[in-house]
């Protein structure tokens, strides 16, 4: 049952592990020509547009991105691959327990193995993939640049590391909740869409913005303030009482 949930995981993972390898290589191929492009608009960030300045933030962040360490976690960490991290695990838990109910071989499964061997194995597949693939493309970056011979350390790297997968356990624990209570494939996507669009909109409103999980996951404050500790330990601990929470809700409901 292990390898028919990895087949049935693969395209999906493939697909998106391309798109994903296809945007480290254009941040990385884009930084020789960064420091120039950016000291450019330094010089004329005066001249530009207000709504521009607004895209653009201060001067200041444009002169950090010669260090290559703040390139690195700014525009991979943050701005490619943490930005894909939550439809990530979108879209490989969305279909793990719904793709079953829609086309009723539920039933044939919970036939031949008990509810909690069928629920695990599921769970622990679909979460082991995600994990993998968000280690190795996070650490990939870093790497790659390393070869290159740009000069970043892995004193970062490991914080970055740990946001982002306890940030894809929780996506991941609480999109596996919409795929179990779904009779079809559509439904966990559509609450799944509204979740990554509404979730960002928290922000707006400064006494419940800790509610957004992105800039945690987005390593926001990891070359200032390191790992957020507080941050990490609510976040896992809500994790897994999602997880709980999904495995109470597979074996008590009825199909």
């Amino acid at each position: 049952m292990f390898f028919k949930e990895l087949n049935d995981i693969k395209m999906r993972s493939i697909v998106i592990l391309l798109l994903l390898l296809v945007s480290l290589a254009v941040t990385i191929a884009l930084r020789p020509y960064t420091e120039t492009m950016f000291s450019q608009m330094i010089s004329e960030f005066e001249k530009l547009p207000k709504f521009m300045k607004k895209i653009i933030g201060s001067p200041e962040q444009l002169t950090r991105l010669k260090d290559d360490e703040y390139y690195l976690i700014s525009q991979w960490h943050g701005k490619n691959l943490g930005q894909f991290l939550p439809l990530l695990s979108l879209l490989i838990a969305f279909p793990i327990f719904a793709k079953e109910n829609e086309k009723k071989t539920i039933y044939f499964l919970l036939a031949r193995k008990k509810r909690k061997f069928v629920f695990w194995v599921k769970f622990l597949t679909g979460l082991f993939v995600l994990l993998i693939m968000t280690g190795g493309l996070s650490t990939m970056g870093f790497v790659l640049m390393k070869i290159l011979g740009y000069s970043v350390s892995l004193v970062h790297l490991l914080p970055c590391l740990i946001s982002e997968m306890v940030g894809v356990t929780f996506f991941f624990s609480l999109f596996l909740l919409f795929s179990i209570i779904s009779n079809d494939q559509v439904k966990p996507v559509i609450a799944g869409i509204v979740i990554l669009i509404g979730l960002p909109l928290l922000s707006l409103i400064k006494s419940v913005s800790f509610l957004n999980p992105y800039p945690y996951i987005l390593c926001v404050n990891v070359l200032d303030k390191g790992i957020d500790w507080p941050y990490t330990i609510v976040l896992a601990s809500v994790s897994l009482l999602l997880i709980v929470s999904d495995y109470l809700v597979f074996k008590n409901r009825e199909f």
